[in-house]
């Protein structure tokens, strides 16, 4: 039996690092391009020197050496990117299953074709690009090559913790054979790349299986979006069909009333540049008209394109309908003001919304406002909301950063 030398720590590391880029290239970053790039560099070296120091530790301290690097990975991803610590460790296990497959991948065929070439040889580099080259760019186009939710996939606990026990999974069972006192061989390389290789599709298909849920989501959103939109319209037509035909004078009296409501409703629409935020307002406005609430609204939707619907109707439903119930409490019908303004403001998204509330609002102690006969408010699904009241004005302030 011919003993094989093991994988270069820096093979590891470089696909480590690849493995993380490519799932973390298309997350939001939490700064700048430039702070994200050095903060990207020097977490790369930093990874391929702890590996290049731990490669020749005991093999009692190679597991918890491992699980140090694991957990690198881990915080760069939580504090490079606009991810929660849930979501970091669900990209973390993909990344790291990915990564220890393209290791596999390349080194089985370097000591297939030349066992006695060191790493460091050209040939032998020349196959790590061909190799890693060819793994990564295959993972690249599988995750772009379907249309992708607008908004984030949403990770419940229980995917990142599927996909972080099926990483620690493959992990033992294709590591297995190299912790006996056996000499390492090509059917070992084989057990472990079988085993990476089931271990990437079962999550790649985990991930599909998210991705299609948000998208049915978004799609469920719009769909709902479109139909308030075409009943709009069939009530519109049916009340100008009906004037139209009637002769009748009292019938045609009874048709200028309800084509006055409709113009009222016209009046109600709203066109800021964004069918989701038009289709939003003018509902908002029409339910307001009915209820005896005077709605004012200036905003420029098309600063909103990169919400999704259901993030649209979060960030804007959730604070209309608690601003609505907070003015019904007003016995003056002349208070009854609500006030929505969506604006650019220094290269960010302001969301205001204002409405009158003669009571002071009492503030719970997780900073949002406790809800009361007279306030209404449950904004625990809105975050990062500035609130405020004074002079009988309550106003929830939302600012947004705009996706470069």
């Amino acid at each position: 039996m011919t003993a094989l030398p093991s994988i270069p720590r820096l093979y590891t590391a470089l696909a480590e690092c690849l493995a993380v880029g490519i799932y973390a290239l298309p997350l939001g970053i939490r700064f700048g391009k430039t702070a994200t790039i050095a903060a990207s560099a020097a977490w790369a070296l930093a990874l391929s020197v702890f590996l290049q120091a731990t490669g020749s530790v005991p093999l009692a301290w190679w597991i918890p050496c491992m699980a140090a690097a694991v957990g690198i990975q881990y915080l760069y991803l939580w504090v490079t990117r606009t991810i929660s610590l849930l979501e970091a460790g669900y990209v973390c296990a993909r990344a790291f299953v990915l990564a220890e497959l393209a290791a596999s991948v390349e080194w089985q065929l370097h000591c297939f074709l030349w066992p006695q070439r060191s790493g460091a040889d050209g040939l032998s580099l020349l196959l790590l690009v061909v190799v890693y080259g060819g793994v990564f760019g295959c993972i690249w186009v599988l995750e772009h090559k379907h249309a992708s939710p607008k908004g984030r996939i949403v990770i419940s606990g229980k995917a990142a913790l599927v996909a972080v026990v099926m990483a620690a999974m493959v992990f033992a069972v294709s590591n297995l054979l190299f912790l006996g006192d056996r000499e390492v061989d090509m059917s070992v390389y084989y057990i472990r790349t079988l085993v990476d290789i089931c271990g990437v599709l079962i999550l790649t298909v985990q991930h599909e299986q998210l991705r299609e849920a948000a998208l049915h989501s978004e799609l469920a959103a719009m769909d709902e979006v479109l139909h308030r939109q075409y009943e709009q319209y069939k009530r519109s037509k049916e009340g100008i069909n009906l004037i139209n035909a009637e002769r009748d004078r009292a019938k045609q009296d009874a048709a200028l009333a309800r084509m006055e409501s409709g113009l009222r409703q016209y009046e109600a629409e709203n066109k800021t540049g964004n069918p989701v935020l038009d289709t939003l307002l003018t509902a908002k406005s029409m339910d307001c008209q009915q209820r005896g609430i005077n709605m004012t609204s200036v905003a420029d939707g098309s600063q909103l394109g990169f919400l999704s619907t259901r993030e649209l109707c979060t960030l804007v439903g959730a604070p209309l309908d608690n601003a609505i119930e907070s003015v019904l409490a007003e016995p003056d019908p002349e208070k009854r003001l609500l006030r929505v303004a969506i604006y650019n403001q220094s290269g960010c998204v302001m969301l205001r919304f204002e409405n009158y509330c003669a009571q002071p609002v009492e503030m719970g102690a997780d900073g949002l406002p406790v809800h009361n006969a007279h306030g209404g408010y449950d904004l625990q699904g809105v975050q990062a909301a500035a609130l405020h009241w004074a002079d009988g004005w309550f106003t929830l302030r939302i600012l947004l950063p705009v996706p470069s």
